[in-house]
């Protein structure tokens, strides 16, 4: 792993990503087995339909026009609509690494 400057104050540790520095060799191994493992989950139909994440032919706009739809007819039906947010953006960062280790040790 190898720190790249984004922006901002360089003092700051927030301002830089990783990247991985990984051999060709891994790299094909990991395209194969990605590759492999979407065609194994196309092919049974394991993911849901509205999963877009990470599969091609869908997008974030694609998911975001489709959950605007869902929630226009739903309000248009006078119907509820329920909704969980979660944001797992720096998670870690926030838990003390001492008493995470405690725990997976457990």
């Amino acid at each position: 792993m190898t720190p790249a400057f984004k922006k901002g104050d360089r003092s700051n540790l927030e301002n830089y990503r990783p990247i991985s520095l990984t051999s060709i060799c891994c790299k094909i191994a990991e395209h194969i087995i990605a590759s492999q493992t979407m065609i194994h989950l196309d092919q049974h139909r394991i993911l849901v339909d509205c999963q877009h994440g990470f599969r091609k032919k869908r997008s974030c706009e694609a998911q975001l026009l489709i959950t605007t739809h869902d929630l226009a007819v739903i309000m248009n039906n006078h119907s509820q609509a329920d909704a969980a947010v979660l944001d797992f953006a720096k998670a870690f960062d926030k838990v003390p690494h001492r008493r995470l280790l405690v725990k997976l040790k457990h």
